[in-house]
């Protein structure tokens, strides 16, 4: 499927899946008929390399379809950026593995970056068990890779780096789901707990993200990879201000305040906020794919990116999860009591805006490490 469209194919899914937001919390997971449909748009194969049959696609392209699917809702969009990051785990794995993960390349898969399981070398692979976290869109994915820490007699096996890690494809039918996801947001992502007892899984399968000897040579999977990530999560965090944003516009043009005459629209109040959260939005999206766009030249001219463009591309993704969270909060309130209802999609979007903030990408600590990078020291984490 071409990449040309993509963004149109999406918008076209956003008056559906708008009229199922509520459908989708209640459930705690996406609906099979809905994930079809974004299968369809040829989303989930952009980031996969052509070798496995995927679009080997435009970068950014991506992260505005996912944008956009977050104006809608923002645990349909989370899934879908989910399953399109999974490309940058298939820059580190075996040709022969990607094609049986990966035999139909427009299905979503999971993953789990964690090494919260345990793995143990056998002949011919590693069996694997352990209990993992977050495993957004689960419920929708025929396989799902894990991160483990390599075992040997009981203890974890240290290399000079540390201990050893791995990460390994599961089928999604050898793990068990926990029903765990009761949040507060992002609830309809699905994303609870799965769990492995001893599952063998063969050596195609099994690799290591951030594994420079195993890592793909073409432009696109030598983006940073926790910077590749965490521009799908900034993505997801700009299309949910901007949803909140708008749909708050429509409801100020009939919205009459309580001991008010006007409408909200008319309100001098309403209209100097929305001038700056739009000024703040606007701000934070054109630092954020400015800095994407520049990874993304340094990549693609066979080059790495710098420290100071890798450190710049972290907080311009920080920067938009924060704004984004600070939007919708502020429409939320300058909403009324209107907006504290479940069906309203103001409290909606500020419960999955914020519920953003409580991923590692963007924690308060990247800010620390960029400005590390700034002085001209090391990053603390390992993967930066």
């Amino acid at each position: 499927m071409e990449t040309t469209g993509l963004i149109e194919r999406c918008s076209v899914l956003l008056p559906a899946i708008r009229e199922r937001r509520e459908e989708i919390e209640r459930a705690r997971r996406l609906p099979r008929d809905l994930v079809d449909r974004l299968s369809e748009t040829g989303l989930f194969s952009l980031e996969l390399p052509r070798v496995l049959g995927g679009q080997e696609g435009n970068f950014s392209e991506g992260l505005r379809a996912i944008e956009t699917l977050a104006t809608a809702d923002g645990s349909t969009a989370w899934c879908a950026a989910l399953a399109l990051s999974v490309g940058g785990a298939v820059a580190f794995m075996s040709e022969a593995g990607g094609k049986e993960v990966f035999a139909d390349p427009n299905a979503p898969s999971a993953g789990i970056f964690a090494p919260s399981g345990a793995a143990v070398r056998v002949e011919g692979g590693v069996r694997v068990s352990g209990r993992w976290q977050f495993a957004s869109g689960i419920h929708h994915s025929k396989w799902v890779f894990v991160g483990c820490l390599v075992m040997v007699d009981g203890q974890p096996h240290l290399t000079p780096m540390g201990p050893e890690m791995l990460h390994a494809y599961l089928k999604s039918s050898e793990v068990e789901i926990h029903d765990t996801w009761f949040v507060s947001g992002l609830s309809g992502t699905g994303s609870n707990d799965i769990s492995a007892r001893d599952v063998f899984v063969p050596e195609r399968r099994v690799f290591l993200i951030g594994d420079p000897a195993r890592q793909r040579r073409e432009p696109l999977y030598r983006l940073p990879v926790v910077g590749a990530f965490v521009s799908h999560v900034a993505a997801v965090s700009l299309g949910i201000a901007r949803g909140a944003l708008d749909e708050w516009v429509q409801l100020a043009q009939t919205k009459v305040p309580t001991f008010s005459t006007a409408a909200m629209a008319d309100k001098p109040v309403a209209q100097v906020e929305l001038a700056r959260v739009e000024a703040a939005l606007g701000a934070a999206r054109c630092f954020f794919y400015e800095a994407v766009a520049d990874l993304w030249r340094a990549v693609r001219d066979g080059g790495q990116p710098t420290p100071r463009q890798i450190a710049l591309h972290r907080i311009a993704a920080a920067y938009a999860a924060e704004t984004g969270a600070a939007v919708t909060r502020t429409v939320d309130v300058l909403a009324g009591g209107s907006s504290i209802y479940n069906h309203s999609a103001l409290q909606r979007h500020m419960r999955d805006a914020e519920a953003i903030l409580h991923h590692f990408t963007v924690a308060p600590y990247v800010w620390e490490d960029a400005g590390r990078v700034f002085m001209g020291r090391q990053p603390t984490a390992p993967m930066f």
